[in-house]
């Protein structure tokens, strides 16, 4: 049987000599009319009164919205929003919109046109947050547990503040969406490295726990330190479409937002794998290395210490600075010992050269992209390989019976949990 992975805007086609379980969740039915679906959150929303009635007598308002690297739906949020602030009495020159860039690059003037479309463009400002500028940023003190709350001005001084995005399993997060806007969406570089770094992250992966979750708990309470006054967040199916969206309060819309997201997402499986064979899922989501490393992360849950994960992304966008700690590494083991005494490093990302470390310590990961020279990434530990069946045909040389394969075609978005 022919199987089809997302790679960058196409797809590659496989076929192994043995069976392969295609783990992929069972499709929630997009919604109808997307605008009437937002519409209908706004008008019901979760523990807040609506929008419009926020806004009454506010004289401004800034909504945080997506970088390019998330599939938002965030032109369709902006003008919906903007419609209701509009009604409020808000003009277009008091609403800015805010790019969660968190430690991410700026968007290009090209990339923004393409998030929020001409006419928003044209109608509003639009600011990239930038986590290492000062003038951008104030500081509220701490969390009860440390954690420095330094963000950009915007959120705190403007009469409104809404989030929008994205509500999909995150493997530090648990879900993104909600307070991931504001930590680390528009936070400091201190916030960051602080929010990054272990203990508050968790040395394993996450994906769909909110409990016991220091990494949530504390963007939660940065979040609330801020005053987020209303969020609008959405949940997608494996197309892509839009099947949820929710609005209200920062935590209570999120919550609801949450039990869509695990109905749309969640895996059952059986014990874990000989071979996996991942994607992100296309793009974005394998725009370059630093994206495509969730996917590996899921890989990593279900694959058996000593086996072997099959990373297939295109990765136009390069490998990112993070990964000159795995270059000038001797192994994976020291760039993880690395990050455990340093912690997280704006500059250079190490907590994403910690996560690759952790799974190339415990996997062979083969790597299957155009993109990136195979002499770099042999330098970062990986199996450099040319097709999925090469990399699987030297990967089941390592097992001794019939290797037990999975496939994972959109993997930054599964929650998957193994039964007895």
């Amino acid at each position: 049987m022919k199987h089809k992975v997302p790679y960058g805007k196409e797809f590659i086609e496989f076929e192994l000599d043995v069976p392969v379980e295609k783990l992929i969740a069972e499709k929630i039915e997009k919604a109808p009319d997307k605008r009437a679906i937002v519409r209908a959150a706004m008008e019901n929303p979760i523990g807040s009164a609506k929008l419009c009635e926020l806004a009454i007598g506010k004289r401004n308002a800034v909504i945080v919205i997506n970088d390019i690297t998330r599939p938002s739906p965030t032109q369709l949020l902006v003008e919906e929003i903007s419609r209701e602030l509009n009604e409020a009495g808000i003009r277009d020159s008091e609403i800015t919109l805010l790019v969660a860039t968190g430690n991410h690059r700026t968007n290009t003037e090209e990339e923004l046109i393409s998030m929020v479309g001409e006419e928003a463009y044209k109608r509003f400002m639009i600011i990239n947050h930038n986590a290492s500028d000062p003038d951008q940023l104030i500081d509220l003190g701490k969390t009860t547990r440390g954690l420095a709350v330094v963000v950009n001005r915007l959120v705190v001084e403007s009469d409104l503040t809404i989030l929008t995005g994205i509500i999909t399993p995150h493997q530090s997060a648990g879900f993104s969406g909600g307070r991931k806007s504001i930590v680390p969406g528009v936070a400091g570089v201190k916030s960051l490295e602080q929010h990054h770094s272990l203990p508050i992250r968790s040395e394993h992966p996450v994906m769909g726990k909110l409990e016991n979750n220091t990494f949530h708990e504390e963007a939660v309470e940065a979040a609330r330190k801020v005053g987020v006054d209303f969020i609008v967040n959405v949940v997608k199916n494996s197309d892509g479409d839009i099947t949820t969206v929710v609005a209200g309060d920062l935590v209570e819309a999120h919550e609801k937002g949450v039990a869509d997201c695990k109905k749309a997402w969640e895996i059952q499986i059986q014990g874990k794998f000989d071979i996996t064979i991942v994607s992100p899922g296309g793009y974005p989501k394998d725009f370059d290395m630093h994206q495509a490393q969730k996917a590996l992360a899921t890989a990593e849950m279900i694959t058996k210490a000593g086996g072997s994960i099959i990373l297939v992304a295109e990765c136009a966008g390069g490998i990112g600075s993070f990964a000159q700690l795995l270059i000038e590494s001797r192994d994976p083991q020291e760039v993880i010992n690395c990050f455990k005494r340093e912690g997280f490093n704006s500059i250079n990302h190490s907590s994403k050269a910690y996560m690759y470390a952790r799974v190339l310590q415990t996997h062979d990961v083969y790597f299957l992209t155009d993109k990136i020279d195979p002499l770099e990434l042999k330098k970062m530990f990986f199996i450099p390989s040319a097709s999925i069946n090469a990399a699987y045909n030297n990967a089941k040389m390592k097992c001794e019976e019939t290797p037990r394969v999975s496939f994972i075609p959109y993997a930054v978005d599964c929650i998957i949990n193994i039964v007895s």
